[in-house]
This record gives C-alpha cells, sequence and structure tokens, in this order.
C-alpha cells in the first residue's frame, strides 16, 4: 500500500473516531438536556453518572483498549435497537415517536461505522498495535 494513501487515510480515520466519539455521548445527552429544559430534573443525577461512563469508556476507546471498543460497539448497537423501537411503540405523537427512532438509528449508525469504516477501523488497529506494544514492552 501507498504510504502517503496510508497516511491519509489513518488521518482521515482519525477525525472520523474523534467525530463518533464525540457524537456518541451528545447522544446519550440530548434526552437528558432536553428533560432538563423542560423542568424535569428527576434523574439528572443518574443521567450525569451514566454520561460521565460513557466519557471514560469513549476514552478509553481513543487510547487503544480493544474491549473498550466491544463494548462501546456492543452497547451502541443494543441502545440503537431499543431506542428505536421505542420511538415506534412508545411514542405519544408521531413526531415525538420519529424524534425517539432517529435516535435509536443514530446509535444504531455509530456503532456500524466504529466496525466497518475502512478509516475509522485502519486508525483503530494501528491504535491496538501500539498500546499492544506498549503493555508488552512494560512487561518485561
Amino acid at each position: 500500500m501507498d504510504p502517503a494513501k496510508d497516511s491519509a487515510e489513518l488521518a482521515q480515520g482519525r477525525v472520523w473516531l474523534l467525530a463518533l466519539l464525540w457524537a456518541l455521548p451528545a447522544l446519550v445527552a440530548v434526552p437528558t438536556v432536553a428533560a432538563l429544559l423542560q423542568g424535569h430534573t428527576e434523574g439528572a443525577v443518574q443521567q450525569l453518572l451514566y454520561l460521565v461512563a460513557t466519557g471514560i469508556l469513549m476514552w478509553n476507546v481513543w487510547r487503544g483498549s480493544v474491549w473498550s471498543w466491544r463494548i462501546t460497539v456492543a452497547l451502541a448497537m443494543l441502545t440503537g435497537m431499543l431506542v428505536f423501537m421505542a420511538g415506534l411503540f412508545a411514542g405519544r405523537t408521531l413526531v415525538q415517536g420519529l424524534l425517539v427512532s432517529l435516535g435509536g438509528l443514530g446509535f444504531l449508525a455509530i456503532g456500524l461505522l466504529l466496525v466497518a469504516a475502512g478509516p475509522v477501523r485502519s486508525f483503530l488497529e494501528t491504535r491496538w498495535a501500539a498500546r499492544t506494544a506498549a503493555l508488552r514492552g512494560g512487561r518485561r
């Protein structure tokens, strides 16, 4: 493979991964922000804890943790399916149901892009290789 193309793909993967890792906590925060804007403060502490846990998980994905990536993909896909179905069945109005279902599709899209997007996967593989080398080097 051409080194210039390879470095361009890695740079593109870096940008895509950063966008995905910022989009996921943003999707997690949307219901909390919407509830707070409507004056509903119950459950805000729990939602804040979810957001902090999501941020820690995203930070570990960025650092190159394979397990964090696997957990992130699994949770994004599961959450996407559940939120999508909740929008179909639990929406009080058509617009509310469609918005919730679009949120579910957003989670699904993030999960799929973390797995299937070539530049993202290439960038993650370089991170994983670097982290594995660093961990093996630290054990000696």
